[in-house]
C-alpha cells in the first residue's frame, strides 16, 4: 500500500504536524510506503527522520502559484501510483490538494479536519460544494471539527493521540527546567502555540500585564514562533514585561517545559481539539482555556473555560487556581482518564492503518 501525506501547513513544530508525526512514528509500516508533500519548508529534524526511514519528501510551494502547485501535485500523485492520499488541513481550502488526486485517479482520497473554523470562512463556503465531490472519506480530530468541515455528511473521528508516558509528571525534570529558565519560586504560566492571530497572544499579554501589576510572582513561558512573534515581543516590551515573559521559540523539549509549568493557558479565538491540551492534562497541569475551544478537549473534567472578552476574568481565574497539591498523583490519574478516552497514539495509529486498508479494499471491490 502506497500512501501520500499532504500537509497544508508548515512542516515544522505545530499542532497539525505533531499529529501527523505522532501517527507516522507509531504506525506499523510493514508492507506500507508513506511519502510526504510539504508546502514550502520542512524542519531539518523532520526531513532527516523521514528520509532516514526511506520516505520521499516532495517540496511544492502552495501559496505563490496555486495552479502550478496543483499541476506539480497531480504529477506526484500520477507518477507515484498511490493508493491513498491523506490531506491534513482546516477547511475546504484543501480543494487544491484533493482535486489533483482526483484527476490522478488516486482511489482513496482522505481529507482531515483539524479545527472548528478557518481564517477565510467566505471562501471556505464557496469552495465547499465542489470540495465535497472530490474526497472519498473524511476524518476529523473531534466531533466539532467534523461538523465544521463536513456538515451533515459522514466523517470518522480519529483522536489526536500522544505518547502519554512522555508527559507524566517528573519532579527531577521540573527542577532542571525551572532552573534553566530562572523560575525560582515564581508561579510559571505556560502556553504553547504558533504566533498567529488564532492563538490570541495579544489578549494573553494584556491580561498577564494586568495580573503582574497586582502580583509580580508570576512568570509567563511562551513556546513556538510565527509571523506575529516580533510584534508580540514588542508588545511585551511596551507593557514592561521584559523580565516576566520568556519567549522560548520552537523547542523539541516542550514536554520538559510542561514539567516546569504550574498552570497552562490557551485563550485561542478558535480550536478543534488541540494536542497541547492533551499534553498539558497528561502532565497534571491545571488548564484555563477559552470558551471557544471544543469541550471535547476536557478529557479529565478539569479544564476551566473562560470568555475572551474580559481580561479581568482571566486575572481572577489565575489567582484562584492553585498548583496541583500532589501533581504526580494527578498526572497519573489523568493519564488513565486520557487513555480511557481513546487518546493513546499507538492504538489510534493502528486504527488509521486499518482504515487505509479497509478503504482500499472497498474501492477495489467497487471497480
Amino acid at each position: 500500500m502506497k500512501v501520500l501525506i499532504v500537509n497544508t501547513v508548515r512542516f515544522r513544530l505545530n499542532g497539525i504536524t505533531s499529529v501527523i508525526m505522532n501517527y507516522y512514528r507509531n504506525m506499523d509500516r510493514t508492507a506500507t510506503s508513506i511519502d510526504f508533500v510539504v508546502k514550502n519548508e520542512i524542519s531539518e529534524e523532520y526531513r532527516a527522520e523521514l528520509e532516514g526511514n526511506g520516505a520521499a519528501v516532495y517540496y511544492i510551494p502552495r501559496n505563490s502559484n496555486p495552479l502550478r502547485y496543483m499541476w506539480q501535485l497531480y504529477r506526484v500523485c500520477k507518477e507515484g501510483g498511490y493508493d491513498v492520499v491523506h490531506i491534513h488541513g482546516n477547511s475546504a481550502m484543501m480543494l487544491p490538494d484533493v482535486l489533483p488526486a482526483l484527476f490522478a485517479r488516486v482511489p482513496v482520497r482522505i481529507v482531515h479536519s483539524h479545527n472548528t473554523t478557518c481564517s477565510h470562512v467566505t471562501l471556505h463556503k464557496l469552495l465547499s460544494p465542489l470540495f465535497r465531490r472530490c474526497y472519498t472519506h473524511g476524518f476529523a480530530c473531534g466531533e466539532d471539527a467534523g461538523r465544521w468541515l463536513y456538515g451533515k455528511h459522514p466523517f470518522t473521528v480519529l483522536k489526536n493521540g500522544i505518547e502519554l508516558e512522555q508527559y507524566r509528571y517528573d519532579p527531577a525534570v521540573r527542577e532542571e527546567y525551572r532552573a534553566q529558565i530562572g523560575a525560582g519560586d515564581r508561579t510559571v504560566i505556560g502556553h504553547v502555540g504558533n504566533f498567529i492571530e488564532q492563538k490570541n497572544h495579544t489578549f494573553l499579554l494584556d491580561w498577564f500585564a494586568e495580573l503582574v501589576k497586582e502580583d509580580d510572582r508570576y512568570l509567563l513561558l511562551l513556546l513556538s514562533d510565527g509571523a506575529l512573534l516580533d510584534e508580540m515581543k514588542a508588545k511585551a516590551h511596551r507593557l514592561g514585561l521584559d523580565d516576566k515573559v520568556l519567549f522560548m521559540g520552537k523547542s523539541t523539549k516542550a514536554r520538559c517545559y510542561f514539567q516546569a509549568m504550574d498552570l497552562f493557558v490557551l485563550p485561542s479565538l478558535h480550536e478543534g481539539l488541540p494536542v497541547v491540551l492533551v499534553e498539558a492534562q497528561a502532565a497534571g497541569l491545571p488548564c484555563l482555556v477559552a470558551d471557544t475551544v471544543a469541550t471535547e478537549a476536557n478529557l479529565t473534567g478539569s479544564l476551566r473555560y473562560l470568555p475572551i472578552d474580559s481580561t479581568r476574568v482571566w486575572v481572577d481565574a489565575v489567582r484562584e487556581t492553585a498548583p496541583a497539591h500532589d501533581r504526580a498523583a494527578q498526572s497519573g490519574a489523568w493519564i488513565q482518564k486520557i487513555t480511557a478516552a481513546g487518546y493513546d497514539v499507538v492504538a489510534n495509529a493502528d486504527r488509521m492503518k486499518e482504515l487505509y486498508e479497509e478503504y482500499c479494499r472497498q474501492r477495489k471491490k467497487g471497480e
